[in-house]
């Protein structure tokens, strides 16, 4: 029985789009997904989270040193974030805690890093006692007045030694005390919590490691951590129920990564991928497309996730 022309034109964008992942490097068995949303933002991002409650968007803004909020149509200002004298516009890692309160950390350039909650009402507090010399990039709560940090320090032209911490804080009075869970690291830059594990997105290292979170809390020396997966350039990440995990990956890619460390390619034309975060009720996977030189125009990219 001859093959009609509509299962040939089907097989051959398959193969087409087969090729177009399998060309990127470092990603094994990749495969390209629908072509995602793009909405275009006036703001120069890098974190983004999704608020669990309503599915409202924020994203930080590094030409205002402030955090944008979307519910839906056009991102408007949210809260402002205190600039330290002297210091540049860069905020990291959102993160939601149970509260419903928004936390975020300021990057600090080595010498003022913090981490700030943003209640509902718009005031903003700093959490009182983290290090301000660790540069702060990853953000995840773990338990009510519980984070989980990553950071590094940098000096001179010495390469980056980064880890993970314990941030533990009063949610009263916001007085917090750090203990570290990692360390060794190059630059971690994402973090994230599935099951029993906690992965860590080590940028200098172009990998992404694992550990035993119970390990981790319970020990009082350094924890053993696994290579879960080698990618290059990760960044910030996010975890949908499943336990894939999404991030950066080389110059111009978004990657998924399976439990059994498989990646596959979501899109390879972002011109920077940065923050990522997952609307879990209706299955989406929200990544920021930061502006580059040349376009001078950001993008927040949303992606349908199984």
């Amino acid at each position: 029985m001859p093959v009609s022309h509509v299962v040939l034109r089907r097989v051959a964008a398959a193969f087409a789009t087969w090729s177009l992942a399998a060309a990127l490097i470092g990603c094994s068995t990749p495969e390209a997904a629908v072509q995602p949303q793009k909405t275009a933002v006036d703001a120069l991002p890098n974190g983004i989270a999704v608020r669990p409650a309503d599915g409202a968007v924020f994203i930080t803004d590094d030409r205002t040193n402030s955090v944008l909020a979307s519910t839906g149509g056009a991102f408007t200002p949210y809260a402002s974030i205190p600039l330290e004298a002297g210091q540049g516009k860069s905020l990291s890692q959102l993160s939601f805690a149970r509260s419903g309160a928004l936390l975020v950390e300021r990057f600090g350039f080595g010498t003022a890093s913090a981490i700030f909650e943003v209640t509902g009402n718009g005031t903003v507090s700093a959490l009182v006692g983290t290090n301000p010399a660790r540069r702060r990039l990853g953000l995840v709560e773990l338990a009510p007045g519980q984070l989980l940090s990553t950071w590094f320090i940098k000096t001179g032209s010495n390469p980056p030694q980064g880890g993970l911490s314990l941030v533990t804080y009063d949610v009263a009075t916001h007085a917090a005390s750090e203990r570290d869970l990692l360390t060794g690291l190059g630059k971690p830059v994402g973090v994230a919590v599935s099951g029993g594990s906690v992965f860590v997105s080590d940028q200098a290292n172009n990998n992404i490691v694992k550990a035993s979170l119970s390990d981790l809390l319970s020990s009082n020396g350094m924890v053993t951590s696994t290579v879960a997966a080698r990618i290059d350039s990760p960044d910030l990440m996010a975890v949908d129920a499943e336990g894939r995990l999404y991030t950066k990956c080389n110059k111009t890619g978004l990657c998924e990564i399976a439990p059994d460390g498989t990646i596959s390619v979501l899109a390879n034309d972002f011109q920077d991928a940065r923050g990522v975060a997952i609307d879990a009720i209706h299955h989406e996977l929200y990544a920021v497309d930061r502006a580059s030189p040349a376009s001078g125009t950001s993008y927040v990219r949303t992606f349908a996730i199984k």
